[in-house]
């Protein structure tokens, strides 16, 4: 069912920094960061950041680095986001202290409540919108927390409004994406659940869904009475298995924007623009083997369960291939029309169109028929 994020991103031992003696570079922190950042170093200014934390620092100091990590996490990588909350253990702003509270609530079933102070930090981030720049960027962030209260509470017609509301340049987008497709599926929105899965699927996030996804849009078309599109969803899964099964750690890693972040900051060529003095060959070269050995170790260790769960989602998808859907399954006769969809401000266009834009990824809408009443009997 709904994955709920965890704010903390994922962490690696690459960013566990040793008890060290703490060193004052006076001045040079947040200089040289943004020098870092300017030259587009991203590995250099991972690294750095690293560093960093063992200096003695002033709280000033510490808060624009916070700033400066989560505007550029997705470069650099989100692991750094927590690794550096870390070194001001009392240093949350309240933003991060209400959406633990709405966690928390959340964890104790709590979902109204949980969506009310969802709603006031909102409100309150969009009054600081103007003095504070961090402030606009926080906002996807609340809205992902009251849209999981929502589905929580059960009020899915109201989670789908609220997920509607986040842009695709959101960094967890694809699971936003995910949650809908149950949101829309629980609040019998057909079209709506497998447009979800076709944004999933876009080229900007990966050929490859969750098995989850995979035996949701199974169920949906077979209710829909579309064979066609079933076989087609059996043989990707049936591909998919496959690259699991030989063990590739790139396609997995296209699944996940925390892991896919810290791959391309381990392919990071060598680049006349990178900042040698604060970051030598070295430690860059040092830096991307760790890197990459832990996602090795967090692929290893999650790669059985992801493989399970898709045998099962095909063994499932083959028996609904074969059984009668008059008898199993209540099917789906009809859809929204193209009006209806149109009067919802969402994009439309046939569920076999390959064509993504950026704009457009999380609009998608099955724009077919249902298949059942066409059925020879």
């Amino acid at each position: 069912m709904i994955q709920i994020l965890a704010f903390a991103f994922l962490t690696l031992s690459t960013v566990q920094a040793a008890p060290a003696k703490q060193v004052y570079f006076k001045s040079t922190i947040v200089p040289k960061a943004r020098a870092l950042l300017q030259r587009e170093d991203y590995l250099g200014f991972r690294i750095w950041v690293r560093k960093s934390y063992l200096m003695k620092i002033r709280h000033s100091e510490w808060y624009d680095l916070k700033n400066l990590i989560a505007a550029n996490a997705g470069k650099a990588g989100f692991d750094l986001i927590p690794f550096w909350n870390a070194r001001n253990a009392v240093g949350k702003a309240d933003i991060d202290l209400q959406l633990e509270k709405v966690d928390n609530l959340m964890h104790l079933g709590k979902y109204e409540a949980a969506f009310e102070v969802g709603q006031a930090a909102t409100k309150k981030l969009k009054q600081l919108a103007s003095i504070r720049p961090d402030a606009k960027r926080l906002l996807p962030y609340v809205y992902h927390s009251m849209g999981q209260a929502l589905y929580g509470a059960g009020r899915f017609d109201d989670a789908l409004k609220v997920y509607q509301w986040i842009s695709p340049n959101y960094p967890f987008f694809r699971q936003i994406l995910f949650e809908k497709m149950w949101a829309a599926f629980k609040d019998g929105r057909v079209d709506l659940a497998l447009g979800a899965i076709a944004s999933q699927r876009s080229t900007y996030f990966s050929k490859y869904l969750s098995p989850e996804s995979y035996l949701l849009q199974t169920y949906l078309y077979k209710r829909l009475c579309r064979e066609d599109d079933l076989k087609q969803v059996i043989a990707e899964m049936k591909n998919y298995e496959d690259i699991l099964t030989k063990g590739s750690l790139k396609d997995w890693v296209n699944n996940d924007v925390g892991a896919l972040t810290l791959w391309h900051v381990s392919e990071i060529k060598p680049n006349e623009r990178d900042d040698l003095a604060t970051a030598n060959t070295q430690e860059r070269a040092s830096e991307q083997a760790q890197i990459k050995e832990a996602l090795q170790r967090v692929y290893e260790k999650q790669r059985p369960g992801i493989l399970n769960d898709l045998k099962a989602a095909v063994a499932y998808a083959h028996l609904a291939s074969v059984t009668d859907t008059k008898s199993v399954l209540k099917p789906v006769k009809s859809l929204k029309s193209r009006d209806e969809l149109l009067k919802q401000n969402l994009e439309v266009w046939p569920a076999n169109s390959n064509e993504e834009w950026l704009d457009e990824v999380g609009k998608h809408v099955l724009v077919g028929e249902s298949l059942c009443n066409q059925q020879k009997h």
